[in-house]
Parts: structure tokens; sequence; C-alpha cells
């Protein structure tokens, strides 16, 4: 079986192999690293543009309800988060890692000629307040984030 980078380039899959192992030997690291940079870089400005309303979240779009916004986010981000989200529209940046934590987080490699451009992308995926929303960083293989972006 061959890899293809772009459709065209032809890839080497023991290359490819050797990214990904060295990519999950250090998950825990990438896996804390993203989420401090995410609420880092996305919390404050959520809470300045006043994104962060009970009534925003995905649960009140499928329920209609705030008390299930509030019961889903107390079992999430617990008790005080929650309570700063409900009674003054504010989220924290731990919360906001809580919030991060779950199941869907992809690992996208862009494989280059040269080792030293390989990076991959991490997507993190928080649907529960943000409505769908993909967290974005772009790696390289020194422990670095190079960009980022949500979606």
């Amino acid at each position: 079986m061959k890899l293809y980078c772009n459709g065209e380039e032809e890839i080497d899959e023991i290359k490819v192999e050797e990214m990904v192992e060295k990519i999950l030997e250090k998950k825990e690291y990438w896996d804390t690293k993203c989420k401090n940079f995410f609420a880092d870089e996305f919390v404050d400005w959520f809470n300045e543009e006043k994104w962060v309303k009970p009534e925003y979240a995905e649960i009140y779009y499928e329920t209609n309800s705030i008390d299930e916004v509030e019961k889903k986010l107390l079992k999430i981000i617990e008790k005080e988060d929650t309570e700063k989200i409900m009674k003054n529209n504010f989220l924290t940046k731990e919360a906001f890692k809580k919030l991060l934590d779950n199941d869907e987080i992809e690992i996208v490699i862009d494989y280059g000629e040269v080792e030293e451009n390989s990076n991959f992308t991490i997507a993190m995926h928080e649907k529960l307040f943000f409505v769908d929303k993909m967290f974005y960083a772009c790696c390289n293989f020194n422990g670095e984030i190079d960009e980022y972006y949500m979606g």
C-alpha cells in the first residue's frame, strides 16, 4: 500500500508510521499542551465577545431548556464553574479545558520531504457549549505549536 500527500507525492509508509509513533509517545504532552494553549488563546476572547451564555450552548438548541444546560455542565465542569457560566456568563480556562476533554481529538499528519518540515495538526472538538467548534493547532516535532485557529 502507498500513501500520498496532496494526491500526488508518494510517501514512505514506514516514515509515516515513525511519525505516528513519535506523536503517540507524547500523546499526554500534546493533549495537555494544546488544551492549555487553546484556553490561553481563546477563553478571554470568548468572554470579551460575550460568547458565553447558557442559551448559546448546543444542548440548549436541542432541548430549549436552560436547566438541561446546567445539568450537563454540572456533570462536566462541576458546580463552581457552572455557576460562573449560568449566573455571570463567564468561562474559566480550567472549565474550557474540561469541555475539550472528549474522545473526538483528531491528528492529521502533513508529511514533507525533509523531516524538519514535517508537521501535524491536532484538532480538538468542543460540541457541548460552543455548538460544534473545532480548535486546531499545527505542531512541529520539536514540541512547538506553529499556528492555531478555530473553525
